[in-house]
């Protein structure tokens, strides 16, 4: 299944900071590979089994909205 797939090539750590940009991104390109037609959302990471908290990353003067992984299963 195309889930497990997914979840394999997901290399995100309990404690990582990632913005949403960088992870609808990331989620997109597997989406692309696995022909899902759907669009990513930074919300659809849980759907592989990790648990996040929004948050802001600082990045350079900005503020960007983001995701912090809490755990995984």
């Amino acid at each position: 299944m195309n889930i497990t797939l997914i979840k394999e090539e997901l290399h995100y750590h309990t404690g990582d900071r990632v913005t949403n940009k960088d992870l609808k991104a990331t989620l997109q390109r597997l989406y692309d590979k696995y022909q899902i037609k759907e669009k990513a959302k930074a919300t659809h990471i849980v759907r592989y089994g990790y648990q996040t908290k929004r948050c802001k990353i600082r990045i350079g003067d900005k503020r960007i909205d983001g995701v912090e992984i809490i755990s995984q299963k």
